[in-house]
Formats: structure tokens, sequence, C-alpha cells
């Protein structure tokens, strides 16, 4: 009798490890799949052109110090806007601009209108095949900074190279004005301020 018991137990123990053994290795089965999902998700989350990584950079939360910066990022924009972006990506790269536009600026540039004026400048672009071959900000030793009306603002130069259909190339000129607004430099206002033919020298610098 004793030898039945003892047999019975050892089956009984040879069981339990072979169920556990399954389970052990159901469950590292399941982690691996699992695994494997997540990675593939994260991959497909993350950023792998320079249009999607600008879309995703949350500005917000992680803005330019100086308007020297500010500006290298809005070129950095504008350069994907106007040479790579279409369909949905077009209003979000739009968007991305807003956020280093004033208040008082995005009051004087309802989105809607802002967007169609760049899908027509978008479309100008193209017929036209002009790209935008490389961007320029001044030096934080050329930014002027004055105090209007209680107001700390600065005073920057951003110039662009354009190569355009049996034009060559262009040096274009813009004229920013940045201000203060809750610790974070926003743009107040821009214009064109000249434009000229750029030598095959500084376009290829550019590229």
């Amino acid at each position: 009798m004793k030898k039945k018991k003892s047999g019975g137990s050892r089956n009984k123990i040879i069981m339990f490890c072979f169920i556990m053994c399954l389970v052990i290795a159901g469950a590292l089965i399941a982690y691996y799949q699992f695994m494997r999902r997540q990675q593939s998700q994260q991959a497909e989350k993350t950023p792998a052109t320079e249009v999607e990584k600008l879309i995703a950079k949350d500005i917000e939360n992680g803005y330019p110090e100086s308007p020297t910066e500010v500006l290298k990022l809005w070129g950095r924009i504008i350069q994907c806007l106007y040479n790579n972006a279409g369909g949905d990506d077009v209003e979000k790269l739009v968007q991305q601009i807003r956020v280093m536009y004033s208040s008082e600026l995005l009051e004087q540039n309802e989105e809607a209108a802002h967007l169609d004026k760049v899908k027509t400048e978008l479309d100008y672009f193209r017929e036209n095949k002009i790209k935008i071959l490389n961007y320029s900000v001044d030096a934080g030793s050329n930014v002027q900074y004055k105090t209007v009306n209680n107001r700390e603002c600065a005073y920057i130069r951003f110039s662009s190279i354009l190569t355009q259909k049996k034009r060559g190339y262009m040096k274009m000129y813009q004229d920013f004005i940045l201000a203060k607004e809750d610790g974070k430099w926003k743009v107040i206002g821009f214009q064109d301020a000249k434009q000229e033919p750029a030598s095959e020298d500084e376009a290829a610098d550019s590229k």
C-alpha cells in the first residue's frame, strides 16, 4: 500500500510540474507577443520624415528660448511646408506655425483664411517649380532689442534662398518683430524686405 501511495504522489508531482511548465511557457509566449506588438506600435508612432517630426513636435511645451531659435524653427517648418507637405499635413504644419504667433497676430489672421492663403501659395510654388533651398537667421549679436509700449521686442532678419524655373536662384529677406508674451518670444509681425539674385556659390552652399 505504501508503494502505491508513493507512486501516486510521484505521478501527481510530475503532472503538477508538467502543468506549471505549460503555464510558464504560455506566459512567456504571451509576453513575447505583447512586446512585439508594443515595439511594432512604437515604430509606427515614431516620426520618420521631417514633416512627421515637425507635426509631432510639442512646440508649446518645448518652446525656443531666444528670437533666433524661434525663427530657426520657423524656417524648418516653412521649408518643409512649401517643399514637401501635402494633404492634411499642410493644415497641421500651419497650426504649428501659429503656435509661434502672438495673440494679436492670431486675431488678425483667422486660421481658415491663413490656411487658404498658404494653399494658394503652395499651388504657385508647384506651378513654377519653386523650392526653398535653405534659410538663415541673424546671429544673436545682430538682433536688435527695444522696449516698445513697455513691451520687450526683438527685431531680426530672416533670409532664404529659392530656386525657380527660368529665373535661377533668388535670395529673399524678411524682417520680423517678436515680443515677449507670457515669457515666450512670439511673432507679432513680419514683412518682405527685399529680394535679389543669388549666386550659384550661395545656392551650392545652401544645398
